[in-house]
């Protein structure tokens, strides 16, 4: 099948014309050209440019995955408020990190993707409907607690993924040079308070 180098030297390649012509106006012939590479190598590793395309988002999606399952485990947990600010802080710092080392990747997904329908609505709409659940899960253990207060959980976590997707594309695409330092500090004050978190709650 040939060599792991050439695969990602594919796929390197079709990152970068996707986000130049964009996914309808590419062609196989401009990734293989791009890569330096002969057209039918592509079809050694993909059968068509939606494979490749969806091959990439799915790698971004595991990392993301990965991550976030990871750290949402523990979004809510810890004896104090102290504990519970800090793993927050965690879990924004993680996707920030995840962000920024696959920016153009999460870029081709939030906009290609979704506007494209099939098998990219397919894909975001997985990964939608995973992140949700868990962001739902953790702010229900919280509400159970006692030291979140907010009237549906369902609804909290729709608001939530919504700030880190559509926020951390904006700062990190659009805004670019962004101090993250502190939007760190904001995005986190930011889903504290709208999730009526009690900072001085007793475990």
């Amino acid at each position: 099948m040939g060599e792991p180098s050439t695969k990602n030297s594919l796929i390197k390649s079709a990152i970068q014309i996707f986000r130049q012509k964009g996914f309808q106006m590419a062609r196989v012939s401009d990734i293989v050209s791009d890569a330096g590479v002969a057209q039918g190598t592509f079809y050694n590793y993909f059968k068509s440019k939606e494979e490749i395309f969806r091959d990439i988002c799915n790698v971004f999606i595991d990392q993301v995955q990965e991550k976030f399952i990871e750290r949402t485990e523990h979004m809510f947990d810890g004896d104090t408020s102290d504990e519970v600010v800090k793993n927050v802080h965690q879990v924004v710092r993680d996707l920030f990190q995840i962000y920024h080392e696959n920016l153009d990747v999460a870029e081709l997904l939030f906009r290609e993707g979704i506007g494209n329908g099939g098998i990219f609505k397919e894909i975001y709409e997985g990964m939608l409907s995973l992140f949700l659940e868990l962001i739902e899960e953790q702010i229900e253990k919280a509400i159970h607690r006692g030291f979140v207060h907010i009237e549906d959980a369902q609804i909290g976590s729709v608001f939530l993924f919504g700030l880190f997707e559509r926020g951390l594309l904006y700062f990190m695409l659009i805004r670019k040079n962004t101090d993250l330092e502190k939007l760190e500090r904001v995005m986190v004050d930011f889903v504290l308070k709208g999730l009526s978190f009690d900072y001085n709650f007793e475990a």
